[in-house]
């Protein structure tokens, strides 16, 4: 035990320190009360106050290693600090009725399961556990480990609290003959950090009231709930959804508090993370245009912007400039992207944003699917009640409507059309909207006529659509539409300056090597920030972003003549276990649930937690969804095409074989057909072709009952493909034929006759061979 006096480390138990001879008395977390240095419960308020009260010895006991290491090697920076966090209480409602005439073992087991639940979920988000007492725990956010979003990861930690819990309910029901419920309670201010010994255990003091206050909002939250005060809610508003509880009185304060009752994660705004915190360079021409096209969307003229530039110019970085101003007046803002591998998917980005605007999750069924879409469209008005059916099916998901279901699929793709634009117009009676989709160079032609359609549709509505694309992408937009291009160009000279010395710092010495990047990189703002950091890991570099000082002589340093050749040297220097996560990474996508990659890489949590924290301080990836799950994603496609290119052959196949097989366990029954085109993506590149026969000829029917007639060849065409590869047998034969006959009517929609005669011929030869004409009937 430290003494608080002389700072001494004392040995556990001893009642005066071995220093200065002062008490060693120990404060409550719950109460603040003082209390004996060997109480192992509070004389106040009776909480646990001892860690081993719980049968756990130290915090070393029950904290991931990957989080170990940080906070051990941040400790000797934190010592003294002023920090502002949010502090969590979470404990078992009724744990001594519970606990009551109950066989010790069972009881164990019970409070063992419990725990284990809240841990994991403060730990998710990288909260630290700094006491376990007895039934419930207290967790820190934003200390030792400072995230400036700490309000948000502490709400969401405690609705993974209460959904892990509720999983786990009826397990303990069965076995144990009790109901489980959670009381969380959260309050954010300061508290000073005072040191942080080897086994994790953290000195802090409290600052006000605030560990207090979050300890009061637990013991008045209702079983099954969680309490935030005003200081936590109005940090993490607009991440959240929740309900006034009005004043309450505390115990030892005058005034009684503000508190909200937690519901939910808040639909997110937008699934772009941020890439960059510092200001924005020489791109003052192309902001002020879009900043002019959005006030004139403001005013009911709706716009639509087209950026276009070189790989790694800038496109995102000014989107990202343009949402966050749009977010500060209150726009609504939805994105979405497209991305290399899902060009023959239909309404990819699309689909993106909707599953974030209804809150869609993994764990969802069909039935709550179509719960929130319902909800969510009735809500914004009954009106809305007919693009239901439209939506789901937008999403491949089954509706139940036979009327949608005894549509032609040219009337099915109109409604489609006219359902997103409804949804649109009716958000932006509410508020202005932005529509943003990147990468539109690789989009599928649906979602390209979508776009069309809403820039016509959307011409006197409060709305902006911007999309970015490389300058290969050539279009024809509407002439109706109020359609503006905007050109991103490689950053001049003077600018390039001004960011290589953001980026190496003042030092004189490095003059020459920053005009050596400059002229190297040509003015690529991605290029130049990857070969800067490529010097710093190779240490011709020392020091830290914007102190960097030369460890080299110039003329020594090399700097490759691409981006791709930064990036795969970078690549190579990670730790194995980085680059086994980034290379898995690659083949799962642009976006990477952390779920999917442990079950594919079928490693511990801690060893991926780790992996991913290298992945992320390299960054090559970042964190782009934090609630209901953690998702990494890719910072530029350049870096997953480099990533996905190092990989041999059999590694790749490898690779998409255990990504099929986990998302047929995650997506198993109603839920396949929402994702059966990523199936069959993955099916293709692992050479199961039994199963990517079956999920091609799904795709391809899905994309006939939309009218998406290119996709829908282009799938039947793969299948085709994968038949060939495919031992010679009857059912081989016989799918080649039933593929042929599938593809004549998109064809035929498509106006290409010469295919469907060639296709006709094939096919009636193989049922020939067959001796089944009876199958061209």
């Amino acid at each position: 035990m430290r003494c608080g006096g002389c700072d001494k480390d004392n040995a556990p138990g001893v009642k005066f320190c071995g220093g200065c001879g002062a008490r060693l008395d120990v404060r409550c977390p719950a109460c603040q009360a003082m209390n004996p240095a060997d109480n192992r419960f509070c004389n106040g308020c009776g909480s646990a106050i001892a860690p081993g009260a719980a049968g756990y010895e130290a915090p070393e006991a029950y904290t991931p290693g990957h989080l170990a290491r940080k906070i051990l090697n941040t400790r000797e920076r934190l010592a003294g600090e002023r920090k502002q966090v949010t502090v969590l209480f979470a404990d078992l409602k009724g744990s001594l009725e519970l606990l009551a005439d109950r066989d010790p073992e069972d009881a164990r087991l019970l409070l063992d399961a419990v725990l284990e639940q809240m841990m994991e979920a403060v730990h998710r988000y990288e909260g630290t556990v700094n006491q376990v007492m007895g039934d419930g725990i207290m967790a820190l956010f934003g200390a030792p480990l400072a995230c400036e979003d700490h309000a948000i990861r502490a709400c969401y930690a405690a609705l993974r609290i209460h959904r892990a819990v509720a999983a786990a309910a009826p397990e303990l029901r069965r076995r144990l003959g009790v109901d489980v419920q959670i009381r969380v309670g959260l309050n954010s201010g300061e508290v000073v950090v005072r040191s942080i010994g080897s086994d994790l255990q953290m000195d802090y003091s409290a600052v006000g009231q605030t560990t207090h206050l979050a300890a009061r909002m637990e013991q008045l939250a209702r079983p099954g709930s969680t309490l935030i005060t005003a200081a936590t809610h109005r940090l993490a508003e607009g991440a959240i959804e929740a309900d006034p509880q009005g004043p309450m009185p505390i115990k030892g304060l005058r005034e009684p508090v503000e508190a909200w009752e937690l519901r939910r994660a808040a639909a997110s705004r937008s699934g772009l993370a941020a890439v960059e915190s510092a200001p924005i360079l020489g791109r003052a021409r192309e902001v002020a245009v879009l900043q002019r096209l959005r006030a004139r969307a403001a005013e009911g003229q709706g716009q639509v912007a087209i950026l276009t530039g070189e790989p790694g110019v800038g496109k995102s970085r000014l989107i990202l400039e343009v949402l966050r101003a749009a977010v500060e007046d209150g726009w609504r803002t939805l994105d979405g992207a497209c991305v290399s591998y899902g060009t023959p998917t239909p309404y990819l980005p699309v689909r993106a944003v909707l599953v974030r605007y209804f809150q869609v999750e993994d764990a969802d069924d069909a039935r709550r699917i179509r719960e929130k879409v319902a909800t969510g469209l009735l809500a914004l008005d009954p009106a809305l009640a007919t693009a239901v059916s439209p939506i789901l099916a937008l999403g491949n998901v089954a509706s139940e409507d036979a009327a949608w279901a005894a549509l032609e699929p040219s009337e099915r793709r109109q409604r489609i059309f006219r359902a997103v634009r409804d949804v649109l117009l009716e958000e932006s009676e509410r508020a202005p909207v932005m529509l943003v989709v990147e990468n539109l160079h690789w989009a599928d032609s649906e979602t390209q006529a979508l776009l069309d359609y809403l820039a016509e549709q959307l011409r006197r509505a409060r709305a902006l659509i911007v999309v970015s694309a490389r300058p290969e992408y050539l279009h024809d937009w509407p002439a109706g539409a109020a359609v503006t291009p905007v050109r991103l160009e490689p950053l001049p000279t003077t600018v390039a300056h001004a960011l290589v010395d953001r980026l190496l710092g003042p030092d004189a010495d490095l003059a020459p090597l920053k005009q050596r990047l400059v002229e190297h990189t040509e003015g690529n703002p991605f290029f130049l920030e990857e070969s800067v950091t490529a010097l710093a890991e190779t240490h011709a570099l020392a020091g830290e972003r914007g102190r960097y000082t030369l460890a080299k002589p110039v003329a020594s340093i090399q700097i490759p003549d691409r981006v791709q050749a930064v990036l795969a040297a970078r690549i190579d220097r990670l730790p194995p276990l980085g680059k086994t996560f980034l290379q898995a990474g690659a083949a799962i996508g642009h976006d990477v649930p952390v779920a999917l990659l442990q079950a594919v890489a079928d490693v511990s949590t801690d060893e991926l937690m780790h992996g991913l924290a290298d992945v992320e301080a390299a960054g090559f990836m970042h964190v782009t969804a934090l609630y209901p799950d953690l998702a990494y994603s890719f910072r530029h496609a350049i870096t997953l095409d480099v990533a996905y290119a190092s990989l041999l052959k059999e590694q790749r196949r490898a690779l998409h074989g255990r990504i099929l097989g986990a998302l047929e366990t995650t997506y198993a029954g109603e839920r396949r057909a929402e994702h059966v085109e990523r199936l069959a993506y993955h099916a293709v590149r692992a050479e199961a072709w039994p199963r990517a026969i079956e999920y091609l000829r799904e795709a391809g029917d899905r994309a006939v009952a939309r009218s998406a007639n290119r996709e829908a060849a282009a799938f039947y065409e793969d299948a085709l493909g994968a038949v060939r590869q495919l031992p010679e047998s009857a059912e081989a034969a016989a799918a080649a034929v039933d593929i042929r006959l599938d593809l004549r009517p998109p064809l035929l929609q498509l106006g290409r006759l010469e295919d469907i005669r060639r296709l006709s011929k094939e096919a009636e030869a193989i049922a020939q061979q067959l001796g089944d004409d009876d199958r061209l009937a």
